[in-house]
């Protein structure tokens, strides 16, 4: 009875705690984006200086060329897969020829902008953590309020704001590694004809699903940021309370990109179909 009754009362105890979890996060992402139009006016140099270091890293992973480099190998990748996936899967009903469109498909609707929101959620998303969480326990976040500075505004509106505004150069170097590997799969290694694959490829690659696509991107990464924001901002317990703060930031990043792609591709494609089989 004496094991029984504290688990007992942690499960009454649990809804609760989760009602004020969300309270907290909704409060905390409602104070980022008022802070907002602060950072604008006050802080532009810190958004430029974020900018630039979550687009190309820092320390070792500015050795191999930033989140850049990272996202569009993720995303070439899984290019590859879905041109070879398609070349299979087309083959074995006769229409081999048709697979450019299935990677068309695939690639600008899925896989590049759910992988991108992954890759970025365990770069971008981190490393913002580990920052914010680092600055929390050597108490500069004190420090900066001291100083009579909204330090909210200043750390994490900033942030949110700098992974806005790069998401576009990232995504434009991931699409175009997508699309990189569909080709080079296709005609070099299943031997799909150039003329092939271009009249197929464009075909069905309609210029509203990489519209589309990129704002479903944009959200993901809107998302990745307040909740990586808000765990480095509130992380307590020295060092190895920072490591909880990532780790549990990330579990929480990629349960909610998964969430947001699977909302909004119903919400954009479930009333509005620009796929047509007879073209």
């Amino acid at each position: 009875m004496s094991t029984i009754a504290p688990k007992l009362t942690a499960a009454r105890r649990a809804p609760g705690r989760a009602l004020d979890s969300i309270g907290q996060h909704g409060l905390f992402y409602f104070r980022v984006f008022a802070g907002a139009p602060r950072a604008l006016r006050r802080h532009p140099g810190e958004i430029v200086k974020l900018i630039a270091e979550l687009g190309t890293g820092t320390g070792a992973l500015a050795l191999v060329g930033g989140s850049v480099v990272i996202i569009t190998f993720i995303t070439f990748f899984a290019g590859g897969v879905a041109a070879a996936q398609g070349f299979e899967s087309s083959s074995n009903v006769g229409v081999g020829s048709v697979s450019p469109a299935l990677a068309a498909i695939f690639t600008s609707r899925l896989s590049t902008p759910l992988l991108a929101g992954v890759a970025l959620s365990v770069t971008l998303g981190a490393a913002t953590t580990s920052q914010l969480g680092a600055m929390r326990i050597s108490e500069e976040i004190d420090a900066i309020e001291v100083m009579a500075i909204p330090s909210l505004p200043y750390l994490a509106s900033t942030r949110v704001l700098a992974g806005m505004i790069v998401i576009t150069p990232l995504y434009v170097f991931a699409t175009l590694g997508g699309f990189a590997a569909n080709y080079l799969f296709l005609v070099f290694y299943y031997d799909v004809g150039t003329g092939n694959f271009s009249h197929y490829f464009f075909l069905y690659l309609h210029p509203l699903d990489i519209v589309f696509s990129y704002f479903q991107v944009l959200a993901m990464v809107t998302v990745v940021m307040l909740v990586h924001t808000f765990f480095g901002y509130t992380a307590t317990g020295g060092p190895a309370g920072v490591g909880e703060a990532v780790g549990r930031s990330v579990r929480s990043s990629l349960s909610a990109v998964m969430i947001v792609n699977l909302l909004i591709a119903m919400a954009i494609y479930a009333n509005f179909n620009t796929f047509h089989l007879a073209g």
